[in-house]
C-alpha cells in the first residue's frame, strides 16, 4: 500500500494528517521559502506517511514522551525544551505521543532551497540523515522562536524576514547532517564600489518592501553567499542593515518636523506605526514622539 505524502504547503494533506488547526501559521502570510506553524495540544498520533520537503519539529514545553518512527526505525523520545526532530525529504515518518505534547514549533523547507544551499556550500549531493528529538539544538530553537514571534506580531517585516531565516536554517540542516569536502574556489567579497551601489539602491527603496533576493541580485550573488559576504563587509545581516537605514531616514524626517509620525512610518517602509515606534525605540532608546521633542525643529523655516 502506497503511503500518503505530507505536504505542508497543501492544506488538504496537512489537515488530514495533523487534524486540528495550528495556533498560528505562515500560510496566513503567504511565505514561500519556509512553512512554519505553532501547535498546542494534548495526545496526538498520525499514520505512517512520506515527508515532502525537509521537516523540523522543535519542542517547547512541557517534557513529553513520544514514539517516533523514522525510515523504519522506531525510538522512544524524551522530549525536553529545545529538542529537535529532523525528517528529510522522502523519509517515512510516524509519531505517537504517550502524554500531552504541549507546545511545538513545526517548520518545513522545500527540497529546492536545501539543494540550493548545499550546492552553494560546495556539497555536490545532500541526503539528509533522520534525527530523533532526544537532544537539544539551541540554534534551531532560537530561530524557530524568532519566526513564531514574527507571526505573533503579524509579520511586520514581510518576505525578507522569512527568506533570511529559511536560508540560515537550510544551511544549518546541511552542515549538521552531512559534511563533504568543499568545492575549490574562494568566497566572493563585496567590493567598496559594489557596496556603495547597494547602499544607494537600499536608500532609494526604503519606502517599499525590500526582499533578500532583490539585494542579492543587485550584488550579483546567490542569496546564501550574499548573506555571508554582506555581514562580513558590514557587520550586520541584510535585515538589520535595512532596518537601521529605515530608522536613520525616520530620524531625519523627525528632525525636520514637517511630517506626521504616521506618514513617517509609511515613508520609511514600516507601514504599521506601532511597529515603527517599537523598532525606533529599540534602536534609539526613545519613542518617535520623544525623539522629535528632543531633536525637532532642525531645518524648520521660521519667517
Amino acid at each position: 500500500m502506497e503511503l500518503v505524502s505530507l505536504d505542508f504547503n497543501n492544506a488538504g494533506t496537512r489537515e488530514a494528517l495533523l487534524g486540528t488547526s495550528p495556533v498560528r501559521s505562515s500560510a496566513d502570510f503567504g511565505w514561500q521559502s519556509i512553512y512554519f506553524e505553532r501547535r498546542e495540544g494534548d495526545h496526538f498520533e498520525n499514520i505512517a506517511h512520506v515527508m515532502k520537503g525537509h521537516y523540523l519539529m522543535v519542542k517547547l514545553n512541557p517534557l513529553s514522551k513520544a514514539e517516533r518512527e523514522l525510515d523504519g526505525k522506531v525510538q522512544l523520545e524524551i522530549q525536553r525544551r529545545g529538542a529537535v526532530a529532523y525528517v528529510p525529504d522522502g523519509c517515512t515518518h510516524r509519531i505517537r505521543y504517550l502524554n500531552s505534547y504541549g507546545s511545538l514549533l513545526l517548520m518545513n523547507l522545500s527540497r529546492e532551497i536545501i539543494d540550493q544551499v548545499a550546492d552553494e556550500l560546495g556539497i555536490a549531493s545532500f541526503d539528509g540523515v533522520p534525527d530523533f528529538a532526544n537532544t537539544e539544538d539551541r540554534f534551531v530553537l532560537e530561530a524557530a522562536e524568532s519566526l513564531d514571534r514574527e507571526l505573533l506580531m503579524g509579520n511586520p517585516h514581510g518576505a525578507l524576514f522569512a527568506q533570511t531565516y529559511a536560508k540560515v536554517i537550510a544551511a544549518h540542516i546541511v552542515t549538521r547532517n552531512r559534511r563533504l569536502p568543499s568545492k575549490p574556489g574562494k568566497m566572493p567579497v563585496l567590493s567598496c564600489s559594489k557596496l556603495q551601489l547597494l547602499d544607494q539602491y537600499i536608500e532609494s527603496m526604503l519606502s517599499c518592501p525590500i526582499s533578500l533576493s532583490e539585494l542579492a541580485t543587485q550584488a550579483g550573488l546567490s542569496e546564501y553567499y550574499f548573506c555571508r559576504v554582506f555581514k562580513s563587509a558590514t557587520g550586520m545581516s541584510p535585515y538589520n542593515y535595512v532596518l537601521r537605514k529605515r530608522i536613520e531616514l525616520a530620524c531625519h524626517c523627525l528632525k525636520k518636523d514637517d511630517m506626521s509620525i504616521q506618514n513617517i512610518a509609511f515613508k520609511t517602509g514600516f507601514g504599521d506605526p506601532v511597529q515603527f515606534a517599537k523598532h525606533f525605540k529599540q534602536i534609539n532608546g526613545l519613542t518617535p514622539s520623544a525623539y522629535r521633542a528632543k531633536h525637532g525643529n532642525v531645518g524648520r523655516f521660521f519667517p
